[in-house]
């Protein structure tokens, strides 16, 4: 299984690998800083550097199947065996870092304040989208919490990454703000806290501190039934 890098340093812009295996244009590597389409968040794109001659092959998408990291590369021609050097499109991670952590502020609001749970999203780099568990539909009140969290970015609370043992974190439900179950077959936990807001088990790349986010713009809310409420958010630099 390749290590994740992303997982330590959300800031690693290139690396070194080895290439494990190759399907046409599908490679896994040994270790890899690309992060898979997964929970929600788009994959990355960059390109790999074979080192042996220099040639440069573009990673179009990134995903996750039966617990590897598959990098799917714009043309054939990488063997196993093969050392390479990877390069991520920054400014595309980079965006979806900012996208990710204003997920996880706007979700901790909702938490904290109203007990409410994530119930589905999607953040891409030019929206976000978050599906919560609220009864009423109430435009203004969404507003209000959107409102909540640019005031918190303000204060510019700073981001960490930790590790819990998964017993240790069954002892604190607040951890899992899915209304979907996490998955507890695994020996630790990666914790993702925003420090005096909120704290959630997560796999994803964030940015170090608030104000690296930016503004949160509330673009929409759209209701999608009993108990369901569909929001959507834009980012932009202030």
């Amino acid at each position: 299984m390749s290590e994740l890098l992303y997982m330590d340093n959300s800031y690693l812009k290139e690396f070194d690998a080895r290439i494990t295996s190759v399907k046409s244009k599908y490679i896994l590597l040994d270790k890899t800083a690309f992060y898979p389409n997964s929970g929600g968040v788009e994959y990355d794109t960059g390109k790999i550097i074979r080192k042996s001659d220099g040639k440069e092959f573009k990673v179009i998408y990134v995903g996750k199947f039966e617990g590897e990291v598959s990098h799917e590369v714009d043309t054939e021609g990488l063997n196993q065996g093969d050392e390479v050097h990877g390069i991520l499109d920054w400014e595309r991670r980079y965006e979806l870092m900012r996208y990710h952590t204003a997920a996880h502020l706007i979700s901790g609001v909702f938490n904290r304040n109203y007990n409410l749970l994530i119930t589905g999203n999607q953040l891409t780099t030019e929206k976000g989208r978050i599906d919560l568990n609220l009864e009423k539909f109430d435009i203004e009140f969404i507003k209000r919490i959107i409102d909540e969290a640019n005031s918190l970015i303000e204060k510019n609370y700073p981001v960490d990454i930790y590790y819990k043992s998964i017993e240790e974190a069954k002892e604190d439900p607040s951890l899992f703000k899915l209304a979907m179950d996490f998955p507890h077959d695994v020996k630790d936990l990666r914790i993702v806290e925003i420090k005096g807001v909120d704290a959630q088990a997560d796999g994803g790349c964030h940015v170090k501190s608030l104000k690296e986010i930016g503004k949160i713009e509330f673009l929409e809310a759209v209701n999608k039934g009993k108990n369901n409420r569909r929001i959507y958010f834009s980012i932009t630099d202030k």
